[in-house]
């Protein structure tokens, strides 16, 4: 329902709900009710390197809106919906001490968004992973070492040519997961985990916000 201080925010300050659009302060409750509905999922890819990994919901309707405008348009209230969808993808790789190793943004676009999307979002899942008792940190032990094309309209070969060899890592003890706010192809992932296995990480899986549904599973 909008109420006439959700009118006065759209009409003043342009204030929308980012999931949907409608007025109002930040994600509305019809928004959090789709978002709640989302049930964490294990996700495979057939492609090398590809760890086991878990998202939190799927990428589609209000969640794919909300990652774009997280991301792309600065919808920061919306930080901690995505970062409870982290948190329960997370959860599905078991108890105990786990890093979660955010997928690193280009420092362009570190620079036009103003703030890191992912590693903020992983942030905030440790922060309530870590109130329900969960030992997890977050370290940023993974860059780039080249520029990248855009990977908007590559295919799974071309984004994983694209990504090989891309990426570096250091060392990180114990159980890492790589977290990012959405698994497409997977070739993204794949590459975080291939740089930090080579830098001596044992145990490297997976986490992301959302993931696409490969063709026939629903």
């Amino acid at each position: 329902m909008t109420t006439w201080l959700d009118v006065a925010a759209d009409l003043v300050l342009g204030a929308t709900c980012p999931g949907c659009g409608h007025p109002g302060w930040g994600l509305c409750s019809a928004c959090r009710g789709a978002l709640a509905r989302d049930s964490p999922f294990e996700v495979t890819r057939r492609i090398e390197n590809f760890p086991a990994a878990t998202a939190g919901g799927v990428y589609e309707r209000v969640l794919r809106r909300l990652v774009a405008a997280h991301k792309e348009r600065g919808a920061r209230q919306s930080t901690g919906a995505l970062a409870e969808l982290l948190a329960g993808a997370v959860a599905l790789h078991g108890d105990g001490p786990v890093t979660l190793v955010p997928v690193p943004s280009t420092p362009a676009a570190v620079r036009r968004r103003g703030y890191d999307s992912v590693h903020l979002i992983a942030a905030e899942a440790a922060r309530r992973l870590r109130h329900r008792g969960v030992d997890v940190g977050v370290d940023r032990a993974v860059r780039h070492v080249r520029r990248l094309e855009d990977q908007a309209g590559l295919d799974t070969a071309a984004r994983w040519a694209n990504l090989r060899g891309a990426m570096v890592a250091r060392h990180v003890r114990g159980r890492v997961l790589v977290v990012d706010d959405v698994c497409t192809t997977g070739a993204t992932v794949a590459e975080a985990c291939r740089a930090l296995r080579e830098a001596g990480v044992g145990e490297c899986g997976a986490a992301t916000v959302s993931a696409t549904l490969l063709r026939g599973h629903r």
